[in-house]
């Protein structure tokens, strides 16, 4: 039934790495490239699709302000939400699954612009 989370992480995984790569390849002496914009859209999409799909599968009513604020900020609202469903203890556990991601996907990026630099050098 869950099978879905892991999923969307990984494609969130891929999505860092695809940043990364695309950013280094294109825009090479740019911190943050303009493509990362796109990049940063498509993992805000998925962690809202994440965000739906759970709240559906927990019967959890959806409060407009709150589907807002996971797209925008997100860095809130999901600890918020996963509190309020899972309580403080799984709650606790989530939002560090959840930071946890938000490195990996940064990681990603990094990897992806290094192995970028060593194919071009």
């Amino acid at each position: 039934m869950h099978n879905f989370t892991a999923r969307i992480a990984c494609t969130i995984l891929a999505l860092g790495f695809g940043d990364g790569m695309v950013g280094a390849w294109l825009y090479r002496h740019t911190p943050v490239p303009p493509s990362a914009l796109v990049f940063v859209i498509a993992c805000i999409f998925f962690v809202f699709l994440w965000f739906r799909l759970d709240s559906d599968s927990r019967s959890y009513q959806r409060s407009p302000f709150l589907s807002t604020a996971v797209v925008g900020l997100s860095v809130i609202a999901i600890p918020y939400y996963l509190f309020q469903t899972r309580g403080f203890r799984r709650g606790s556990i989530g939002t560090l699954v959840f930071a946890s991601l938000m490195l990996g996907y940064t990681l990603m990026g990094v990897l992806g612009r290094l192995i970028v630099f060593a194919v071009r050098s």
